[in-house]
């Protein structure tokens, strides 16, 4: 990876520097924009002086830019020079822009196992983020062959476990029942169909799944997976 990230909007940018001063700054507006810092912004003059900080930043940073020829680039030419040709901002989700306070393009926690990598760390995260629900919707077409994958996921503990009927039979169910008596198992035929899997934990935790359960306790094939807050569970169809 190259040295920047992304690009700033001039609200996003001033922000930035108030916050990094120790001044009075937004705070949900930098609560949401450090989630995306995994390295350094790029900046020019140009923005630098647009809004109103030129003359207030280190001679040492102005300087490097001139020297760097970040000048006068629009702030889409900017976004050009960076890993993830992205503009974070408040106000716009067209491309190449991303709102930081809700957008599809989002920056979560994501885990990552190639093939013959083992998968404890990940059964182990997930495992915690189910131990204190009351509610987890489950969702995997091929979940009937993945059994042993939610022995090593779920919590001990009564809880709720939302199913579609053509994923589990009824042979699977008493398996999973008789490792654990305390699973209630509740089968919702309008969860719709969607090629990814899914954990969804009390409609506030979304854990997207690449290949599937089984591949949390197989190495057979790569698997990742993406951790999301939601507002709602969007496997099943709202009223």
């Amino acid at each position: 990876m190259g040295k920047y990230s992304f690009v700033l909007s001039d609200t996003l940018y001033k922000q930035y520097y108030l916050f990094k001063e120790h001044q009075d700054y937004d705070k949900d507006i930098i609560m949401h924009l450090l989630k995306f810092r995994c390295g350094e912004f790029l900046t020019n003059t140009k923005q630098l002086d647009d809004i109103g900080i030129g003359e207030s930043v280190s001679k040492e940073l102005y300087n490097s830019l001139k020297y760097a020829r970040l000048t006068t680039q629009t702030l889409e030419e900017l976004a050009g020079k960076t890993d993830y040709k992205l503009i974070l901002c408040n106000d716009r989700t067209d491309y190449p822009y991303v709102n930081i306070m809700s957008d599809k393009i989002s920056c979560n926690i994501t885990g990552c196992f190639y093939r013959n990598i083992p998968r404890d760390k990940a059964v182990l995260h997930i495992k915690a983020l189910c131990r204190e629900a009351k509610m987890i919707c489950l969702y995997d077409q091929y979940l009937n062959r993945s059994t042993d994958a939610l022995k090593l996921i779920l919590p001990n503990k009564k809880v709720e476990l939302i199913y579609h009927s053509k994923h589990l039979d009824m042979n699977d169910i008493a398996d999973l029942q008789k490792y654990n008596s305390l699973w209630t198992f509740i089968s919702n035929d309008s969860l719709l169909t969607h090629h990814d899997r899914y954990v969804v934990i009390d409609n506030r935790m979304e854990i997207i799944l690449s290949s599937g359960f089984k591949y949390l306790e197989s190495t057979m094939k790569e698997l990742t997976y993406v951790i999301r807050p939601i507002q709602e569970n969007r496997l099943i169809m709202q009223k």
